[in-house]
């Protein structure tokens, strides 16, 4: 289960850290529309407040400190999160798992959402 959990992190950190959208990211690259359908935004009042990925149909993981006191939508399937798109799903997040022992700091800053219904199958 320990392995599992840091081979899910590595991919998340490896996933999170190539592509880029337009001149957003010094260096970046626009990636091939739907290539990275598992990648999620984070949105809080319809803005974009952190990334995740899908881990299963219900569940993304994210970084702890990611956790905003207003209510979380999950956005999947967006090629550009400023436009509303055919191929997107908004679902509110359900339940929130913060790591116990985060503290604020980078250390253990991994958080588990469940969303409220599943998004299906997603091909990676």
């Amino acid at each position: 289960m320990i392995h599992m959990m840091y081979c899910i992190v590595y991919i998340f950190m490896l996933v999170s850290f190539t592509g880029a959208t337009g001149s957003r990211i010094v260096g970046g690259k626009v990636a091939k529309p739907h290539s990275r359908p598992y990648m999620v935004s984070l949105q809080v009042r319809g803005h974009h407040s952190c990334g995740g990925i899908l881990i299963r149909e219900d569940f993304v993981l994210t970084a702890a400190h990611c956790k905003q006191p207003q209510e979380m939508t999950v956005v999947l399937g967006a090629h550009d999160i400023t436009k509303k798109e055919k191929s997107q799903q908004w679902i509110q997040v359900a339940k929130y798992y913060q790591h116990p022992k985060y503290n604020g700091k980078y250390d253990n800053d991994i958080m588990l959402l469940q969303v409220s219904r599943s998004c299906g199958k997603v091909h990676i």
